[in-house]
């Protein structure tokens, strides 16, 4: 071998060599690379198989490469999954939205924002699904990504929230009409119990005045109903033992309900006491009988049971209004003809009936309604056609404690006094009533038609005065403020309230406000002259505990 073709050799074998280690890194390269791959597709296939959410692609119509979450969600396999068409996993109303939304998206459009409707599983089941799409190739073909998720839970939880919004609206509505209607009738009771008490009349010209002042208390009574509906009536709660208030209700019914009307009792033995008011509770018992009554009119069977539960936080986050506890159930079961799905979104409705005229007002389920709130409860419904009603009520449970003993009624023969009163008022007949009434019975009375002329009148006259008769729904300064300004200028003033509304936490604030005491109307004469001497004499209201 000469010297020049050992050189090419050496140089030949120099480069093979370097060849060989190119190909040793770039196998190095490749095998990184290939591990790196590999852990993308582990990561990718972990996310996609994880994932809570529906992921699939839609492609000619039909669901390709669905993720398990997906085939849980339907109910169906892989398989079954991909032989369905997509429009058969829509509800019939809504597959003419959701397909012309699909093909726009297949056809490249990039829509944002997701898309509600009802989805289909295997067997025909329905639930309330939202979707998120955006077009893509697939196999070199146009399709669609898309993620699923099943929206149920939110939309009853917003669609709980939406009605508790309304009911409380149509609930302020309630309250200041019947605050105002009460005004009005304390008015009309006023000028009655003043002609009755002039003793002047034959019987039966008092006998006509008499009928006159039932109605008003029957109209008394329906604004009670709306205020307690509106949560603006006091509830008097104290530890009761739920059993034995259905107990009473159940004699109560029975006198109410024909005899085709059976009913029965379940009740827990080891039932926990709750706080309540008896009285109230017992008028739930009743208007549920009452319904029941209505939907059964060829007989049938009331069932009333209670039991102990324990709401857990998957209940409370798919029911407005209640918290994680210990709570006590009562149930109202009947068998009567049921509810279809618009009358049952509607029964706590005040005013609301399905009963032809004449026959009813429809406020029974609004008081239920108003009396659990204002027990901190909550009330659910579940009724179909033919399959009776089924009404579940849960109130906070509490520990075992002896029931606060009632205040002493006071007696007073005589109401007769000489102190000065001044009386704060908007409405004029009310002042009229209760001048002449005050007059009658020895006092001096000074009037005032606003908070601000109250104010005026204290600041020039404060040292006469013993006592202010205080409304609180009135234009301007309103009562709550005039309240305030008189106890800046006298922080002993007597102010006694009077108002349309009764409401615990009304009364509570302005109790502690530094009212001395509290008259609901319409109110009784008789009861305005014995509260205004227990004012005078130095009794104040009890706070009354808050919720």
């Amino acid at each position: 071998m000469t010297g020049p073709e050992k050189e090419q050799y050496v140089r030949e074998i120099a480069a093979l060599h370097e060849r060989v280690r190119y190909l040793e890194e770039m196998e190095k390269e490749f095998a990184a690379l290939a591990r790196a791959l590999k852990d993308s597709e582990e990561r990718y296939r972990l996310l996609v198989e994880k994932i809570l959410d529906g992921i699939f692609i839609a492609q000619d119509d039909h669901v390709k490469f669905p993720n398990p979450s997906m085939t849980d969600l339907l109910g169906y396999t892989a398989k079954e999954l991909g032989a369905v068409p997509i429009a058969e996993l829509i509800r019939p109303e809504d597959r003419e939205r959701v397909l012309a939304r699909y093909r726009r998206i297949l056809a490249g459009e990039n829509l944002r924002g997701t898309l509600a409707f009802g989805a289909l599983r295997k067997g025909g089941d329905g639930f309330q699904a939202e979707v998120r799409a955006v077009p893509i190739a697939w196999e070199d073909r146009p399709a669609v990504l898309c993620l699923l998720r099943d929206v149920t839970r939110q939309v009853q939880l917003e669609s709980q929230l939406q009605y508790a919004k309304k009911m409380e609206a149509v609930g302020t509505l309630a309250g200041g009409i019947a605050h105002d209607f009460n005004n009005h009738l304390q008015g009309i009771s006023g000028y009655i119990q003043l002609l009755m008490m002039r003793g002047d009349r034959d019987r039966t010209e008092q006998g006509w005045l008499m009928q006159i002042e039932r109605s008003v208390q029957r109209a008394a009574a329906l604004t009670k109903q709306l205020l307690i509906f509106s949560r603006r009536e006091e509830s008097r709660l104290e530890p009761l033992d739920l059993n034995e208030v259905v107990r009473q209700a159940q004699k109560t019914l029975a006198r109410t309900i024909p005899e085709s009307i059976v009913s029965e009792l379940r009740l827990a033995a080891d039932l926990r006491p709750l706080e309540g008011d008896a009285v109230q509770l017992e008028h739930v018992l009743f208007n549920l009988g009452i319904n029941a009554k209505d939907a059964m009119p060829d007989g049938g069977k009331i069932v009333i049971g209670t039991r102990n539960v324990r709401l857990d936080e998957a209940f409370c986050r798919s029911h407005v209004g209640v918290t994680p506890g210990d709570y006590v159930e009562l149930s109202f079961r009947d068998t009567g003809h049921g509810m279809e799905q618009e009358t049952l979104e509607r029964i706590f409705e005040p005013f609301y009936t399905t009963k032809g005229v004449g026959s009813g007002i429809g406020l029974g389920l609004a008081i239920v309604y108003g009396i659990v709130q204002s027990h901190r409860g909550i009330i659910l419904c579940e009724s179909s056609p033919a399959a009776g009603t089924t009404f579940r009520i849960y109130l906070p449970a509490q520990e075992r404690a002896a029931a606060a003993p009632e205040k002493e009624a006071r007696k007073r023969a005589d109401y007769r006094g000489v102190e000065t009163i001044m009386i704060v008022d908007d409405e004029p007949d009310i002042l009229d009533i209760g001048q002449n009434t005050l007059e009658q019975f020895g006092y001096t009375v000074l009037m005032a038609r606003s908070g601000e002329e109250a104010v005026e009148a204290y600041s020039k006259r404060g040292r006469e005065i013993d006592l202010v008769i205080l409304d609180l729904g009135m234009p301007g300064m309103g009562g709550e403020r005039c309240l305030q300004e008189l106890l800046k200028m006298n922080p002993s003033v007597k102010v006694l309230i009077a108002s349309g509304y009764a409401a615990t936490q009304t009364v509570q604030g302005i109790l502690e406000a530094g009212a001395t005491g509290f008259m609901a109307k319409p109110y009784r004469l008789e009861d305005m002259l014995k509260k205004v001497r227990e004012v005078l004499d130095g009794e104040r209201d009890e706070i009354p505990l808050g919720d």
